[in-house]
């Protein structure tokens, strides 16, 4: 069996609570949207967000310790550090609940404002329960209000909602580098441990929703050269990019597929 965790930020730290809990409903029907329904969700937050979709196959832990609010003076970088330490905490609470009450099989990570497929339990559930894991190579990108996507074959070196693994490997994933406390870039643990390619377009990952501190609309800019277009560094970054990411029309199989509407 397959168990999502998902990590809730505070809504003492978040810019507009009603909005965010509007983004992590929309990811819970995503979630709860799998063509197999041998599953559960684990939530993990300070608050338990107002919603108004329920499923029985979602289960709420509620932690004590302080949430990361901000300091009068403190910086970007600090506070990005400790909102990635908030997350990874809640990501290791969620592994052992579902190890502990469910017995589960494997663990996928999925952040409270993204979009995962739904065939993603089935192919889980199927394997040969021999598999470490597997990661998500192959995702879209949306920019909140774009009627279109963005297609890339580095998704889980982009978005947290890509690891699929045993809960006794998610303890790799911690501690890699500081400012990543849960670095979900990797796709070999402890130098042996090989994950597997998901086989297919496994996530959305929402950014500039307003809620997202990494991927807000000030970040998303680095991803653009903003002067020196014709120098040949700037095309050759230009090139890199047409080649690792596409753009895509929301289609019909697409909004089904993933829950997805924009």
């Amino acid at each position: 069996m397959l168990t999502f965790i998902v990590p809730v930020k505070s809504e003492r730290v978040s810019s507009d609570w009603p909005s965010f809990c509007k983004l992590f409903e929309a990811t819970l029907k995503s979630i709860c949207n799998q063509t197999d329904q041998d599953f559960k969700v684990v939530a993990v937050c300070h608050e338990i967000p107002v919603l108004d979709f329920t499923h029985k196959n979602i289960h709420f832990v509620q932690v004590e310790f302080e949430p990361p609010i901000k300091g009068e003076k403190e910086s970007n970088k600090n506070i990005n550090i400790r909102r990635e330490i908030d997350k990874g905490k809640k990501l290791k609470i969620g592994a052992a609940y579902a190890l502990e009450n469910f017995n589960t099989d494997y663990i996928m990570t999925v952040d409270s404002d993204d979009y995962i497929s739904n065939r993603i339990a089935a192919h889980i559930n199927q394997s040969k329960n021999d598999v470490p894991g597997w990661y998500i190579k192959r995702g879209f990108i949306h920019m909140d209000g774009r009627n279109f996507l963005i297609s890339t074959r580095k998704f889980s070196y982009l978005c947290g909602s890509s690891v699929i693994v045993k809960p006794n490997y998610l303890k790799y994933f911690f501690e890699v580098d500081p400012i990543l406390y849960f670095d979900h870039r990797l796709t070999v643990l402890n130098n042996d441990i090989n994950l597997s390619v998901l086989p297919f377009y496994g996530g959305i990952y929402s950014v500039a929703n307003g809620e997202n501190h990494l991927m807000n609309d000030s970040n998303i800019k680095k991803f653009n050269n903003r002067k020196g277009w014709l120098r040949t560094s700037a095309l050759k970054r230009i090139v890199h990019r047409i080649s690792t990411y596409r753009f895509k029309f929301i289609t019909e199989k697409i909004r089904n597929e993933f829950s997805f509407n924009n």
